[in-house]
């Protein structure tokens, strides 16, 4: 598992050096960042050498505790979980198309909500 975070810090790091070439190219950022972004860029391309190194030392877990430390998870908890996320979902939909007069679209009530100080003209069926 280790392995498998240094290889994606080492791929994250390769992504962050292709977004700063581009910035870069594209004329976005001057060459006046380049030490911080130099830094970050060798930040994580050198994490994920150095976790890989890191995970080599350690000693190898015993398959007993292994097997001891993965538990059964708690499938009642995570059904009340997800069941009222989705009960919130639904009331927060529903009150957002209750809320909402009429005549108003969503883009003027989000104008209405954010506290401008404009009303949007309420179309009167």
């Amino acid at each position: 598992m280790k392995a498998k975070l240094s290889r994606q810090m080492t791929f994250l790091g390769l992504g962050v050096l292709a977004f700063y070439a581009a910035l870069l190219a594209s004329g976005e950022a001057s060459l006046e960042i380049l030490p911080q972004y130099a830094i970050s860029i060798i930040f994580f391309l050198f994490s994920g050498k150095l976790m890989r190194q890191a995970a080599a030392r350690l000693p190898e877990k015993p398959q007993e505790e292994a097997k001891e430390a993965a538990e059964e998870p708690n499938w009642a908890l995570r059904t009340a979980v997800l069941n009222w996320v989705a009960t919130c979902l639904v009331i927060t939909v529903m009150v957002l198309l209750l809320v909402k007069p009429a005549g108003m679209t969503f883009e003027d009530l989000l104008q209405f909500t954010s506290g401008s100080d404009h009303f949007p003209a309420l179309a009167m069926p």
